[in-house]
């Protein structure tokens, strides 16, 4: 058993002992004269023996009983030990030969093994057969040679998180060295299993105390259209902060596919970058007469080191738009990537400036161009002694709206576009509420135009919020209630929306003249540590419309959301409307969140939407409603009736064993058929830090079944999820 030790003082030295000892064991074998000197040698030097029951003989200590020597920097106990001190051809000898219960503290490091041969005079040694426990690691080896510098290197060396004698897994290597505690290089790596050789490489280096995740990952699946494949991650570099990951997958139906993943990191976590480059001999399942598929993918962010200037790049090229889909349960993904883009950003005092450039690098996407964007926004002030304060941003920026090829009866179109919106505002403060006045304009300017020509688009923004809130105490308990309303009006902009282009949100001005009213409610409860919760929390509201032709009538609907959290483990949200219009539900989401414990937790969601709750990027936003009649968005897609449950939880039955299990349900969906998914996950920490998550997908076009192995040192707590294993964290 390879156990980690923990510096400790077993013996203590004596001087008069070993002296007495000496000259009790072999009074006739030396003189004196040559007992004090050969004494004051070894203590001047400050090399501390403490023998049970030794013999001494020609410069020569024994014992079969224990004891411990210590020196510089080192530190043996073991059972037998052989100390000589002697003078050959004038030169001084200070040697020991210790085995049986043997232990070595060398340096920082702690070793137990069979024998060890160790020179104070070079400060270098060999041990046999010796291991040594390093974080979560346990490194060993046939013979380990201990360096006068503080480092070793080891002949036949083996690396495993298992602290079995006879480890269920290892990687071993040829010749092995470690510095610093933590680099580690090795030639003619061969990772094994149950003493079976899986995967060799002719070298690594690894950096030990970096490892975050396991250095090495199986995987396995079964199902779908594509057929069973096994696959395999390897960590074949890791120094300082930089990784790389060999990945190698193989499908019987189709071939070989891999690839190389790196990550890096700065120190002070400033710098980051990742990267996947992955080429796989197969065909997508809509697709069955591609050869190659392929995905290059790349994250990288940086940020001085005072955080006022960042700069975020990523990109991502694929073969096919189905690629990031089919190989989405191999975790062939970084989450910030997705958009080929450059966003760079400075903050100083007084105003914020982004440039943005992004590009379409993969022909099947609808991307809005920016070639490129420079974008700066202004610190609010104050207008001089009237507390009026102003918010102003003005962009710049070339646009080129470009459709996917596939997409027909559509066109791209470009424009130079420069905007500039103003905003000012004033709260006054009334005897029981807070009235805040605001005053804006956007001025919109395109070089071009669909009738080719260029546009003006100016619109004033005029506005007004006022709020009364009040409260009441009830004991340790206060119920806050805060009646409000805001009113909007946009004035009809000098073009028409159907004369310019719309990029996105932000081109989508037209007249607006709405009164949005309301009243939301908090209640508060202060518990035994005398901390505010809230308990509960609703919001009821509605909108008023003004000489809107595409809305009849004045209130078409009034909206509810509430919030109940009767315990700290438990929370209920609420989101429901009533259209008036149509005299039927417009929208209700429920949700339920619960965590009972450490080890279960579980959500439910239910969401039903009509077919006039419009699919909008910024659901308060009613412009669109006061542009478009009700008939022309009920035959859009923005239109969109669904009813759909959600499912998840997770269920730790025993410490190394978890369950967890995702399901989606939805049905009424416009010219779709009803659909059921769900994915179940049991999750395994065996024995010797082997990690095994077997996986069941049930996808509306497939089935798969997949099965993940990695092997990792530390426990499931504070780890960061990987495809090897997922993380037992709800």
């Amino acid at each position: 058993m390879m156990i980690s030790l923990r510096k400790t003082d077993i013996f203590r030295s004596s001087y008069f002992l070993v002296a007495l000892w000496m000259l009790l064991a072999c009074p006739f074998a030396i003189r004196s004269e040559t007992t004090e000197d050969l004494l004051k040698g070894v203590f001047v030097e400050g090399v501390n023996v403490d023998l049970r029951e030794p013999t001494f003989c020609k410069g020569v200590l024994r014992t079969e009983k224990g004891g411990v020597i210590s020196g510089p920097n080192i530190r043996i106990q073991g059972r037998k030990i052989i100390y000589t001190r002697q003078v050959v051809e004038g030169a001084p000898v200070c040697f020991i030969e210790a085995e049986e219960d043997l232990m070595l503290e060398f340096g920082d490091y702690i070793f137990v093994g069979q024998r060890l041969e160790y020179d104070f005079q070079t400060g270098a040694g060999v041990l046999y057969l010796a291991r040594s426990g390093i974080a979560s690691w346990y490194v060993g080896g046939d013979v380990i040679y201990l360096h006068p510098n503080g480092t070793y290197s080891v002949s036949g060396a083996i690396i495993t998180t298992s602290d079995n004698y006879y480890p269920d897994w290892y990687v071993a290597a040829e010749e092995a060295s470690l510095e610093c505690e933590r680099f580690l290089k090795a030639s003619n790596v061969r990772f094994c299993l149950f003493d079976r050789t899986l995967f060799w490489l002719p070298s690594i280096s690894l950096d030990i105390k970096s490892l975050r995740e396991s250095p090495v990952k199986y995987r396995f699946g079964w199902g779908g259209r594509q057929g069973p494949r096994v696959g395999l991650s390897y960590e074949i570099f890791a120094w300082n902060a930089l990784k790389t990951f060999l990945r190698l997958d193989y499908r019987l139906n189709r071939g070989l596919g891999g690839g190389l993943e790196t990550r890096y990191r700065s120190s002070d976590r400033n710098e980051t970058f990742e990267t996947i480059n992955y080429l796989a001999r197969d065909s997508s399942i809509f697709h069955p007469n591609e050869q190659y598929r392929y995905r290059f993918q790349g994250a990288y962010h940086g940020a001085s080191a005072d955080g006022l200037a960042t700069l975020d790049f990523t990109y991502d090229k694929l073969s096919d738009k189905y690629m990031s889909v089919d190989y989405a349960d191999q975790s062939l993904d970084i989450e910030e990537a997705g958009r080929t883009q450059l966003d760079v950003r400075r903050q100083e005092l007084w105003w914020i400036t982004n440039f943005m450039a992004r590009v379409r690098v993969n022909s099947f996407e609808t991307v809005k161009q920016e070639l490129p964007t420079l974008k700066t926004t202004w610190r609010p002030f104050l207008l001089g002694s009237t507390d009026i304060v102003v918010d102003n941003r003005i962009e710049a920026s070339y646009l080129d709206f470009a459709y996917a090829n596939n997409v027909r009866h559509v066109h791209d179109y470009n424009a130079v576009r420069v905007s500039y919106l103003l905003n000012s505002y004033r709260a006054i403060p009334l005897e029981y509420a807070t009235l805040t006045p605001r005053v804006g304009s956007t001025v919109i300017f395109y070089d071009d135009g669909p009738q080719g020509n260029s546009d003006w688009v100016v619109a004033g923004l005029f506005g007004c919020n006022l709020q009364a809130p009040f409260h009441q105490y009830y004991g340790n308990n206060k119920h806050v209630i805060v009646p409000y309303a805001d009113y909007q009006y946009y004035t009809f902009p000098t073009t028409s929306p159907n004369d310019h282009y719309i990029f996105d949100i932000e081109d989508g001005w037209y007249r607006l003249d709405m009164l949005r009213f309301g009243a939301t409610q908090s209640f508060y409860f202060k518990d035994a540590c005398s901390c505010m919760r809230r308990l509960v929390f609703v919001d009821l509201w509605a909108n008023a419309f003004f000489d809107t032709e595409t809305i009849h009538q004045s209130i078409p609907k009034v909206y509810s959301r509430v919030v109940l959290n009767p315990t700290l483990r438990l929370r209920h949200i609420i989101d429901t409307a009533w259209d008036f219009s149509e005299n039927q539900c417009d929208h209700f989401n429920i949700r339920t969140e619960w965590t009972a414990s450490t080890d279960f937790a579980v959500a439910a969601e239910y969401r039903h939407r009509d077919a006039y709750d419009w699919r909008k990027a910024d659901h308060d936003n009613f412009v669109l409603d006061s542009f478009r009649s009700v008939q022309s968005l009920l035959h859009s897609e923005v239109s969109d009736r669904r009813d759909t449950v959600l499912l998840r939880f997770f269920y730790r039955f025993h410490p190394s064993w978890a369950l967890e299990y995702e399901a989606r349900h939805g049905w009424k969906r416009k010219n779709r058929t009803r659909y059921n998914e769900f994915e179940i996950d049991l999750l395994a920490n065996l024995s010797s830090s082997m990690e095994v998550k077997v996986s069941y997908q049930h996808k509306e076009s497939e089935d798969r079944f997949a099965v993940y192995f990695s092997v990792w040192p530390m426990g499931p707590e504070g780890r960061n999820c990987t495809d090897g294993v997922s993380c037992v964290s709800y």
